[in-house]
C-alpha cells in the first residue's frame, strides 16, 4: 500500500470514527423512560429507563466499528486512528456549548461514557496480532521439516548402517 493511500485511508477512518463518536456521545444518556409502556412496567422502567440504554448502544456501535476496522484491515494503526476520531468527536461536544448547554454532564453516565470509549480504543488498538505468531510457528515447523529431510532417513534403534564393504 502506498503512503498516499494509507494517509488518505487514515483520514477517512478518522472522519468515520468522529461521526460514530459524535452520534454515540449525543445519545449516550438516552433512555426509554419517556415511552408510556416502559414507564408503566416497573422492571422495564428500572432497567431501560435508567439511561444505561444509550451507553450500551453507543458502546456496541463504537466497539463494533473499532473491531471491524481492526479485523478487516489487520492494521492496529487504522484502528487507533478510528478510535482517536471517536475520542475527538466526543471531546469536541463534551464541553459547555455557546448557549450554556452541556451534552456530557459530570455525572455517573458522563464519566462512564468517557472511560468506556477510551478503554475500548486502548483495548482494540493494543490487542496483539496473533496471526504473526501463527506465521512464525509455521515457518519454524517448515524449517524443522527441511532440516529433518536433509539429514536423511532416520535410523531406528539396533539398526546397522552398511559400511559399504
Amino acid at each position: 500500500m502506498s503512503v498516499i493511500a494509507r494517509v488518505l485511508s487514515w483520514i477517512a477512518l478518522f472522519v468515520v470514527g468522529a461521526v460514530f463518536g459524535l452520534a454515540a456521545t449525543v445519545t449516550h444518556a438516552s433512555s426509554l423512560s419517556s415511552l408510556p409502556w416502559v414507564a408503566k412496567t416497573p422492571v422495564l422502567a428500572a432497567t431501560l429507563g435508567s439511561g444505561a440504554l444509550g451507553i450500551v448502544l453507543g458502546a456496541l456501535a463504537c466497539g463494533g466499528m473499532l473491531l471491524a476496522v481492526r479485523l478487516l484491515l489487520r492494521d492496529r494503526w487504522a484502528a487507533l486512528v478510528t478510535g482517536l476520531g471517536m475520542l475527538a468527536g466526543m471531546v469536541v461536544i463534551s464541553g459547555t456549548g455557546p448557549g450554556g448547554s452541556v451534552i456530557v454532564p459530570n455525572d455517573v453516565f458522563g464519566v462512564i461514557w468517557t472511560w468506556t470509549v477510551a478503554g475500548m480504543v486502548l483495548l482494540v488498538a493494543a490487542w496483539p496480532d496473533f496471526s504473526r505468531i501463527r506465521r512464525l510457528q509455521e515457518v519454524r515447523r517448515l524449517q524443522e521439516q527441511q532440516a529433518a529431510a536433509a539429514l536423511g532417513p532416520a535410523q531406528g534403534p539396533g539398526e546397522r548402517i552398511p559400511d559399504g564393504s
